[in-house]
């Protein structure tokens, strides 16, 4: 029992010089200068108080794999520590250790440390070299490392990482870079060229430093190929986080800035100029108000290509709703009968949708959507309520990136025609064929206009009917078709294979499905797809470096 007692008092005192050797850790800098190849030089500050107790520092980092870490150098107000290299004896006393520095290597890992030296206030300068960091994935390259770890006693007060290149290269900004945060209450942002990370509270033993950032394929020659795509990481990393899960109000306050400081006065301005007719750019469409008819249909039925033109060619939107076009393709598919309709046995107003085929486009974008359609429909290869909704949302990041996919598409049709000069320009006979899609659109909207409707071929109504649904306007379409042509409505719906009520209430489900797929997703992805703004104390798995533990010993 005696035995026993003096253990646990030892332990006890063991334990307690250990929180003595640190008092505080007021703040941890760290700066990560990249090279072309994926390595780093990285240097740390620290601005600490040391104890009485203790001997040294020291910083374990695990989860290296084919990272490794070199040329450990402490300084101290300018003046270099002894490196001692992987020497390091951590059972040396603390007299020893004073002004000296080096590296315990483990099977798991390494520990950087040096000497606490005198009691009182230090700021410390650690430089070491790390290669590696950066590393090629199919789809990107990039990295999710563990700057701070978890467990330090005590836990720093306040953490800033910076992340800069140490080369020429193309300046980082949210169309190349990307960047998360895991592990801390916080922001990580792309500023300046720079991505920027740092705390805004205290931390303490459960909060770690964690930075995923990506950037775009020719930035970096990673000397490390891993296999796999970035995806997968930032998956795996987004996995348990409160990405697109968090409504702090942060976009109330935008929206009410917006509207009080200016942002009101030219949305009336906007509308004024929208309702005039007014609100297309005049560089793409070769006018502003565009009101003729052109009934067929434009751009030799190219969705993705008229899709292009609605988004480029708006004067006070940078995007149309991309839910348009996926329903647009939905229609098609099962125009084609590519798609079978359903009759849902719970609601006569909605539809499930079986896939008949295997593939439905050579396009590889149209296929990718069809192929994510089927997956959502699951073995028995219907798409019942909800399934298309709920895979959006678990699947966001595909769902989200497919509408950039399908602009350039776009774009690559406009341009393989010499009909564009630069993104939101076009030739004078770009122009001309770019009107035809707005002329087309108005063809579509004064519907109960035209009496030359009635002659329309069955084969185009279909086509008119896809392209209402690109337009958002395939509500409005089907209904005065089938109230006003009744006999034509039928036969369109019956060569569809459909009698009129369900070829109705099918336009109407395959828009409202489309919508509200693409809304979950973009719902679920928040600030999820790496435009900076607050980290995530949760998620982070999959981070390489780090590990538990660190402080004074």
């Amino acid at each position: 029992m005696k035995r026993l007692l003096t253990f646990i008092l030892a332990a006890v005192l063991c334990f307690s010089a250990a929180a003595e050797s640190i008092r505080t850790i007021r703040n941890v800098d760290t700066r990560v200068e990249l090279n072309p190849d994926g390595s780093a030089r990285v240097t740390q500050v620290w601005d600490a108080e040391a104890g009485n107790s203790g001997t040294e520092f020291y910083i374990p980092v695990e989860n290296l794999g084919p990272m490794t870490i070199s040329d450990l150098q402490v300084s101290e107000n300018g003046v270099a520590y002894e490196s001692l290299g992987d020497k390091w004896d951590v059972d040396r006393s603390r007299d020893f250790k004073t002004r000296k520095c080096g590296i315990v290597r483990k099977s798991h890992g390494v520990e950087l440390c040096w000497g606490l030296g005198e009691k009182g206030n230090h700021v410390w300068t650690i430089r070491y070299n790390l290669t590696g960091l950066v590393q090629a994935y199919d789809d990107a390259d990039g990295f999710n490392y563990m700057f701070v770890n978890r467990g330090m006693d005590p836990a720093p007060e306040h953490v800033r990482v910076t992340v800069v290149p140490a080369f020429d290269c193309p300046e980082w900004t949210y169309d190349n870079t990307r960047v998360w945060g895991f592990g801390f209450y916080g922001d990580i942002n792309v500023v300046d060229g720079a991505v920027v990370a740092e705390s805004s509270e205290s931390m303490d033993s459960g909060c770690a430093v964690i930075t995923l950032v990506r950037f775009e394929k020719g930035i970096f020659q990673p000397a490390v190929v891993k296999e796999g795509s970035f995806q997968d990481l930032l998956d795996r990393a987004l996995d348990g986080s409160s990405y697109g899960d968090e409504d702090d109000g942060k976009w109330f306050l935008m929206i009410f800035a917006f509207f009080f400081l200016g942002g009101f006065l030219f949305l009336i301005w906007a509308a004024i100029v929208s309702a005039l007719g007014f609100k297309w750019k005049k560089s793409f469409f070769g006018q502003r108000k565009i009101t003729e008819w052109f009934r067929d249909v434009p751009l030799e039925g190219n969705l993705f290509a008229a899709h292009y033109t609605l988004c480029k060619g708006r004067r006070f939107e940078t995007q149309a709703p991309a839910n348009n076009l996926i329903g647009a393709f939905f229609l098609r598919w099962i125009m084609n009968g590519q798609v079978n309709v359903l009759r849902a046995s719970d609601n006569a107003k909605r539809v499930d949708l079986a896939f008949v085929a295997d593939t439905v486009s050579e396009d590889d974008v149209e296929e990718s959507l069809y192929q994510m359609a089927r997956q959502a429909a699951g073995s028995n290869q219907v798409l019942e309520k909800n399934e298309f909704e709920k895979w959006s949302k678990d699947n966001y990041s595909k769902m989200t990136a497919w509408p950039d996919r399908a602009l350039a598409r776009g774009k690559s049709w406009f341009h393989n025609k010499g009909f564009l000069i630069k993104d939101t320009t076009c030739t004078a006979q770009g122009q001309e064929e770019a009107r035809r899609v707005i002329m087309f659109r108005n063809y579509l909207k004064d519907f109960t206009l035209h009496d030359e409707r009635a002659a329309v071929e069955v084969r185009l109504w279909k086509e008119y009917l896809v392209y209402a649904q690109l337009f958002g306007i395939a509500d409005k379409v089907a209904q005065e078709f089938k109230k006003l042509y009744p006999a034509q409505f039928e036969e369109v719906a019956r060569n569809t294979g459909l009698d009129p009520t369900t070829l109705y209430y099918t336009i109407r489900w395959t828009n409202s499905m489309s919508t509200r797929a693409y809304t979950n997703a973009i719902t679920k992805a928040g600030n999820i797809n790496g435009t900076g703004g607050h980290t995530s104390f949760g998620g982070g798995g999959g981070f390489s470096g780090g590990g538990f533990g660190g402080g004074g010993r």
